[in-house]
């Protein structure tokens, strides 16, 4: 499907017919449910914004990708999930070319994606290839992970992170200050600032730097960003991962910046079945169910 010229208003038509599709196939299928339907808008602004010809898509576990599938041509497959024979739950290359590599673990995505990242930078293909990495807040829990973003941040290859919290187990947004500062914090106005100050800063030695790094930290410390910061990874957050127009343009911010950066987007479980919404371990994995009630059905085999 292509989504390249579609407007706001389109593609949330496309989010509502990617989840009616998600919440057809799975309630008679069985598969997993609340993650990818809350992932659903991030995945749109991916497809919108980087171009999956050229770019590696990695998810981390991979089991909220169903909408990169039904995106990647496979809308008529979708229908096979999870069957015998049919598409696999979690990104297969041998599936798709659309599928970077075979997924079903938590934590590996943002190695792979340093390693991606490597590869590109042996080839030289910086100025036209990105990794995107779409990472789960329980993901985050994992060592793999920070020895991942040491390297990244300490090489500084161009890539994009979405850390996809649904649960709020990394920090909760401060109100409006919070929401306020995150939307300038990725405006290219801000992104611009702070390079001219830098490179001006550098021009008046230690006692300068030392002044502005003391008042960049004192807003940082309003965003839950100042440790990914401190590693060296540009931050950006938290945003409304629902709001398809502020994800494509703060995507379209982190791709230009050119430097490793994390894009901290809030969603809701089970966004769009009201029966899921915001429930954990229930709706996470479901066998097949009544739509209209939630209750467990039984699965014919053919």
């Amino acid at each position: 499907m292509n989504i390249k010229d579609k407007n706001t208003k389109e593609l949330e038509v496309v989010c509502q017919d990617i989840r009616n599709e998600i919440l057809r196939v799975v309630s008679k299928n069985g598969g997993h449910l609340s993650s990818t339907l809350g992932a659903t808008e991030l995945i749109v602004a991916m497809h919108k914004v980087f171009d999956i010809k050229k770019d590696p898509f990695i998810f981390d576990v991979s089991h909220q990708s169903y909408a990169h599938k039904l995106l990647t041509d496979r809308w008529d497959e979708f229908d096979s999930l999870r069957e015998f024979n049919g598409m696999c739950g979690y990104t297969k290359p041998s599936e798709s070319d659309a599928d970077y590599f075979v997924a079903g673990h938590s934590s590996t995505s943002i190695s792979l994606g340093v390693g991606a990242a490597k590869a590109i930078a042996i080839k030289g293909e910086q100025e036209s290839r990105i990794p995107v990495v779409m990472i789960g807040d329980g993901s985050m829990t994992a060592g793999m992970v920070y020895e991942a973003l040491n390297e990244l941040g300490d090489r500084k290859y161009p890539m994009v992170i979405i850390l996809n919290d649904n649960e709020m187990s990394i920090a909760k947004p401060i109100g409006a200050i919070s929401r306020m500062l995150s939307s300038a914090m990725a405006s290219p106005f801000y992104q611009r600032f702070k390079k001219t100050t830098e490179s001006f800063v550098d021009n008046f030695g230690e006692g300068a730097h030392y002044i502005a790094k003391r008042m960049e930290e004192s807003l940082k410390l309003i965003t839950p960003g100042l440790m990914f910061e401190e590693m060296g990874i540009n931050y950006i957050g938290p945003v409304d991962g629902h709001n398809i127009e502020q994800l494509i343009d703060i995507l379209e911010t982190a791709k230009k910046m050119g430097l490793p950066v994390i894009v901290h987007a809030q969603t809701l479980k089970g966004k769009g079945y009201a029966i899921a919404e915001g429930k954990e371990e229930k709706w996470h994995g479901v066998g097949p169910f009544d739509l209209d009630s939630g209750s467990s059905s039984k699965k014919k085999y053919k």
